[in-house]
Protein backbone atom coordinates (compact mmCIF):
# COMPACT_ATOMS: atom_id res chain seq x y z
CA UNK A 1 0.00 0.00 0.00
CA UNK A 2 1.73 3.47 -1.09
CA UNK A 3 -0.24 6.96 -0.65
CA UNK A 4 1.24 9.66 -3.19
CA UNK A 5 2.31 12.45 -0.31
CA UNK A 6 3.03 15.80 -2.09
CA UNK A 7 1.97 19.12 -1.77
CA UNK A 8 -2.06 19.09 -2.18
CA UNK A 9 -1.93 22.48 -3.70
CA UNK A 10 0.43 21.39 -6.50
CA UNK A 11 -0.83 18.02 -7.26
CA UNK A 12 -4.53 19.26 -7.42
CA UNK A 13 -4.13 21.98 -9.34
CA UNK A 14 -1.46 19.42 -11.89
CA UNK A 15 -3.73 16.78 -11.92
CA UNK A 16 -6.33 19.62 -12.83
CA UNK A 17 -4.26 21.21 -16.03
CA UNK A 18 -3.51 17.21 -16.92
CA UNK A 19 -7.39 16.41 -17.64
CA UNK A 20 -8.24 19.85 -18.65
CA UNK A 21 -6.60 18.75 -22.12
CA UNK A 22 -7.70 15.64 -22.92
CA UNK A 23 -10.86 13.98 -22.70
CA UNK A 24 -13.65 15.06 -21.06
CA UNK A 25 -14.73 17.58 -19.37
CA UNK A 26 -14.93 16.94 -15.43
CA UNK A 27 -17.73 19.28 -14.19
CA UNK A 28 -18.38 18.86 -10.54
CA UNK A 29 -21.68 20.42 -8.86
CA UNK A 30 -21.34 21.30 -5.26
CA UNK A 31 -24.29 23.25 -3.18
CA UNK A 32 -24.41 24.84 0.33
CA UNK A 33 -27.97 24.63 0.67
CA UNK A 34 -30.23 22.15 -0.76
CA UNK A 35 -31.11 22.86 -4.04
CA UNK A 36 -34.89 21.89 -5.16
CA UNK A 37 -35.26 18.90 -7.19
CA UNK A 38 -31.34 18.64 -7.67
CA UNK A 39 -31.43 14.55 -8.29
CA UNK A 40 -34.01 15.02 -10.99
CA UNK A 41 -31.92 17.97 -12.35
CA UNK A 42 -28.60 15.71 -12.82
CA UNK A 43 -30.47 12.92 -14.06
CA UNK A 44 -32.42 14.35 -16.59
CA UNK A 45 -29.57 16.74 -17.61
CA UNK A 46 -27.56 13.94 -18.00
CA UNK A 47 -30.18 11.61 -19.86
CA UNK A 48 -30.50 14.34 -22.23
CA UNK A 49 -26.71 14.87 -22.91
CA UNK A 50 -26.38 11.03 -23.55
CA UNK A 51 -29.58 11.00 -26.49
CA UNK A 52 -27.51 14.21 -28.13
CA UNK A 53 -24.77 11.52 -28.73
CA UNK A 54 -22.28 12.97 -26.12
CA UNK A 55 -20.43 10.01 -23.64
CA UNK A 56 -21.33 10.70 -20.07
CA UNK A 57 -20.29 9.45 -16.86
CA UNK A 58 -22.49 10.67 -13.99
CA UNK A 59 -19.91 9.61 -10.43
CA UNK A 60 -22.42 9.94 -7.58
CA UNK A 61 -21.14 10.94 -4.26
CA UNK A 62 -24.21 10.73 -2.55
CA UNK A 63 -25.83 7.14 -1.43
CA UNK A 64 -29.38 5.83 -1.62
CA UNK A 65 -32.11 6.37 -1.58
CA UNK A 66 -32.08 9.74 -2.08
CA UNK A 67 -29.47 10.06 -5.19
CA UNK A 68 -29.18 10.44 -8.82
CA UNK A 69 -27.82 6.92 -9.66
CA UNK A 70 -31.58 5.69 -8.08
CA UNK A 71 -33.03 7.75 -10.06
CA UNK A 72 -31.45 5.87 -13.60
CA UNK A 73 -31.16 2.57 -12.04
CA UNK A 74 -32.89 -0.03 -11.19
CA UNK A 75 -31.09 -1.26 -8.56
CA UNK A 76 -27.15 -0.03 -7.64
CA UNK A 77 -24.23 -1.64 -8.91
CA UNK A 78 -20.94 -2.12 -7.78
CA UNK A 79 -18.87 1.14 -6.84
CA UNK A 80 -15.60 2.94 -7.51
CA UNK A 81 -14.03 1.92 -3.97
CA UNK A 82 -14.30 -1.87 -4.97
CA UNK A 83 -12.33 -1.09 -8.12
CA UNK A 84 -9.21 0.87 -6.19
CA UNK A 85 -8.76 -2.17 -4.43
CA UNK A 86 -8.59 -4.76 -7.40
CA UNK A 87 -11.51 -6.17 -6.70
CA UNK A 88 -13.54 -5.76 -10.06
CA UNK A 89 -12.87 -3.98 -12.86
CA UNK A 90 -13.27 -0.68 -14.19
CA UNK A 91 -16.11 -1.18 -16.34
CA UNK A 92 -17.55 -4.11 -14.68
CA UNK A 93 -18.63 -1.37 -12.06
CA UNK A 94 -19.71 1.15 -14.58
CA UNK A 95 -23.48 0.55 -14.67
CA UNK A 96 -25.02 1.26 -18.27
CA UNK A 97 -28.06 3.48 -18.74
CA UNK A 98 -27.61 2.92 -22.13
CA UNK A 99 -24.73 3.48 -24.98
CA UNK A 100 -23.95 7.22 -24.13
CA UNK A 101 -24.52 7.04 -20.35
CA UNK A 102 -22.98 5.42 -17.40
CA UNK A 103 -23.12 5.92 -13.30
CA UNK A 104 -20.82 4.87 -11.04
CA UNK A 105 -21.47 4.86 -7.49
CA UNK A 106 -18.41 6.68 -5.41
CA UNK A 107 -20.14 7.57 -2.50
CA UNK A 108 -17.64 4.95 -0.43
CA UNK A 109 -14.78 6.19 -1.94
CA UNK A 110 -15.85 9.91 -1.24
CA UNK A 111 -16.44 9.61 2.55
CA UNK A 112 -14.10 7.46 3.03
CA UNK A 113 -11.43 11.13 2.86
CA UNK A 114 -8.54 8.57 1.08
CA UNK A 115 -5.78 10.56 -0.51
CA UNK A 116 -4.87 10.75 -3.69
CA UNK A 117 -2.82 7.73 -4.81
CA UNK A 118 -1.23 6.51 -7.99
CA UNK A 119 -4.03 3.92 -8.22
CA UNK A 120 -6.84 6.58 -7.95
CA UNK A 121 -5.18 8.75 -10.62
CA UNK A 122 -4.95 5.72 -13.31
CA UNK A 123 -8.27 5.16 -12.76
CA UNK A 124 -9.66 8.58 -12.65
CA UNK A 125 -7.44 9.14 -16.28
CA UNK A 126 -8.81 5.97 -17.68
CA UNK A 127 -12.79 7.32 -16.72
CA UNK A 128 -11.49 10.31 -18.56
CA UNK A 129 -10.33 9.50 -21.73
CA UNK A 130 -13.16 7.20 -22.21
CA UNK A 131 -15.87 10.12 -21.97
CA UNK A 132 -17.07 13.35 -23.04
CA UNK A 133 -18.66 14.75 -20.08
CA UNK A 134 -17.67 13.43 -16.75
CA UNK A 135 -20.62 14.75 -14.06
CA UNK A 136 -19.40 14.21 -10.17
CA UNK A 137 -22.51 14.83 -8.31
CA UNK A 138 -20.66 16.32 -4.93
CA UNK A 139 -21.95 14.84 -1.70
CA UNK A 140 -24.84 16.68 -0.27
CA UNK A 141 -23.51 17.03 3.55
CA UNK A 142 -19.79 18.46 2.36
CA UNK A 143 -20.12 21.81 2.57
CA UNK A 144 -16.53 22.54 3.91
CA UNK A 145 -14.65 20.75 1.39
CA UNK A 146 -14.88 18.24 -1.77
CA UNK A 147 -13.69 14.94 -1.96
CA UNK A 148 -10.40 13.21 -3.68
CA UNK A 149 -12.00 13.01 -6.63
CA UNK A 150 -13.86 16.04 -6.80
CA UNK A 151 -10.87 17.89 -6.57
CA UNK A 152 -9.54 17.09 -9.83
CA UNK A 153 -12.58 18.80 -11.90
CA UNK A 154 -11.73 20.87 -14.04
CA UNK A 155 -14.90 22.91 -13.34
CA UNK A 156 -15.73 23.20 -9.88
CA UNK A 157 -19.71 24.45 -10.28
CA UNK A 158 -21.31 26.11 -7.11
CA UNK A 159 -24.79 25.76 -7.30
CA UNK A 160 -26.53 29.06 -5.53
CA UNK A 161 -30.54 29.19 -4.11
CA UNK A 162 -32.55 32.33 -4.70
CA UNK A 163 -33.26 32.18 -1.13
CA UNK A 164 -32.95 35.29 0.78
CA UNK A 165 -29.94 34.19 2.41
CA UNK A 166 -28.90 32.16 -0.84
CA UNK A 167 -25.78 34.44 -1.28
CA UNK A 168 -25.03 34.16 2.03
CA UNK A 169 -24.33 30.67 1.73
CA UNK A 170 -23.12 30.37 -1.06
CA UNK A 171 -19.93 33.05 -0.16
CA UNK A 172 -19.03 31.34 3.01
CA UNK A 173 -19.19 27.72 0.93
CA UNK A 174 -16.52 28.99 -1.43
CA UNK A 175 -14.91 30.81 1.08
CA UNK A 176 -14.05 27.44 3.04
CA UNK A 177 -13.46 26.05 -0.77
CA UNK A 178 -11.10 28.10 -1.27
CA UNK A 179 -9.32 27.74 2.15
CA UNK A 180 -9.32 24.13 2.09
CA UNK A 181 -8.58 23.31 -1.86
CA UNK A 182 -6.55 26.50 -2.86
CA UNK A 183 -9.44 27.06 -5.31
CA UNK A 184 -9.26 30.09 -7.17
CA UNK A 185 -12.00 30.06 -9.89
CA UNK A 186 -15.21 28.77 -9.67
CA UNK A 187 -18.70 28.69 -11.94
CA UNK A 188 -21.79 29.79 -10.19
CA UNK A 189 -25.11 27.96 -11.44
CA UNK A 190 -28.41 30.11 -9.76
CA UNK A 191 -31.29 27.89 -9.10
CA UNK A 192 -34.82 28.89 -8.76
CA UNK A 193 -38.13 30.26 -10.14
CA UNK A 194 -36.93 33.71 -11.04
CA UNK A 195 -36.29 35.91 -13.83
CA UNK A 196 -32.46 35.98 -15.84
CA UNK A 197 -32.04 39.76 -14.25
CA UNK A 198 -32.40 38.49 -11.08
CA UNK A 199 -30.14 35.63 -11.74
CA UNK A 200 -27.33 38.10 -12.62
CA UNK A 201 -28.01 40.32 -9.89
CA UNK A 202 -27.77 37.27 -7.49
CA UNK A 203 -24.53 36.54 -9.80
CA UNK A 204 -22.88 39.93 -9.77
CA UNK A 205 -23.40 40.13 -5.77
CA UNK A 206 -21.84 37.72 -4.69
CA UNK A 207 -18.74 37.72 -7.54
CA UNK A 208 -18.21 41.08 -5.95
CA UNK A 209 -17.88 40.26 -2.90
CA UNK A 210 -16.17 36.87 -3.49
CA UNK A 211 -13.36 39.00 -5.28
CA UNK A 212 -12.87 41.90 -2.81
CA UNK A 213 -12.51 39.54 -0.04
CA UNK A 214 -10.86 36.46 -1.22
CA UNK A 215 -9.79 37.20 -4.30
CA UNK A 216 -11.37 34.10 -6.78
CA UNK A 217 -12.86 34.86 -9.74
CA UNK A 218 -16.02 33.44 -10.38
CA UNK A 219 -17.79 32.91 -13.72
CA UNK A 220 -21.66 32.58 -14.55
CA UNK A 221 -23.04 29.45 -15.95
CA UNK A 222 -26.45 30.31 -15.96
CA UNK A 223 -29.96 29.74 -14.42
CA UNK A 224 -31.98 26.63 -13.63
CA UNK A 225 -35.19 26.55 -13.48
CA UNK A 226 -35.68 23.70 -10.42
CA UNK A 227 -38.16 21.62 -12.79
CA UNK A 228 -36.47 22.30 -16.25
CA UNK A 229 -33.50 19.72 -16.51
CA UNK A 230 -33.14 20.80 -20.06
CA UNK A 231 -31.52 24.64 -18.87
CA UNK A 232 -28.85 22.50 -17.03
CA UNK A 233 -28.06 20.02 -19.90
CA UNK A 234 -27.71 23.19 -22.23
CA UNK A 235 -25.50 25.30 -20.04
CA UNK A 236 -23.26 21.47 -19.26
CA UNK A 237 -23.11 21.17 -23.29
CA UNK A 238 -22.53 24.51 -24.15
CA UNK A 239 -21.48 27.35 -21.03
CA UNK A 240 -18.14 25.60 -20.09
CA UNK A 241 -15.26 26.36 -22.36
CA UNK A 242 -12.29 24.10 -22.45
CA UNK A 243 -9.06 26.16 -21.14
CA UNK A 244 -5.60 25.74 -22.65
CA UNK A 245 -2.99 23.93 -20.79
CA UNK A 246 1.02 22.91 -21.17
CA UNK A 247 0.60 19.83 -19.34
CA UNK A 248 -0.48 16.29 -20.96
CA UNK A 249 0.57 13.16 -21.27
CA UNK A 250 2.25 10.79 -18.71
CA UNK A 251 5.15 13.74 -18.20
CA UNK A 252 2.11 16.11 -16.92
CA UNK A 253 0.66 13.21 -15.08
CA UNK A 254 3.92 12.28 -13.44
CA UNK A 255 4.69 15.84 -12.83
CA UNK A 256 1.53 16.45 -11.41
CA UNK A 257 2.06 13.39 -8.73
CA UNK A 258 5.57 14.82 -8.19
CA UNK A 259 6.84 11.54 -9.36
CA UNK A 260 9.79 10.92 -11.80
CA UNK A 261 8.33 8.63 -14.68
CA UNK A 262 8.71 5.09 -14.05
CA UNK A 263 8.90 5.78 -10.26
CA UNK A 264 5.56 4.66 -8.11
CA UNK A 265 3.25 1.96 -7.68
CA UNK A 266 1.08 2.41 -10.48
CA UNK A 267 -1.03 -0.17 -9.08
CA UNK A 268 -0.99 0.56 -5.71
CA UNK A 269 -4.34 -0.22 -4.11
CA UNK A 270 -5.43 1.93 -0.68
Amino acid sequence: MSTIRVDAHDQAAGLRRLFNTRGAQVVALTSAAVVQNRPQLLAGAAATLAVRGRRVLLLDENPAPRNVASLLLEQPGEDMLQVVRGEISLARAISRVNRNLGVLGVDRLANAELPLTRRIADLFQEIVDSHDLVLIDCCASRTGQVSTLAQQASHLVVAVTAASNGIMQAYAQIKRLAQFHHREHFHILVSGKIGRDEARVIFNNLRQVAFEHLGVRLDYLGLVDPGRADMLSDLLDTGLGMQASGAGGIAGLTAALGLASGLGPRNSVV
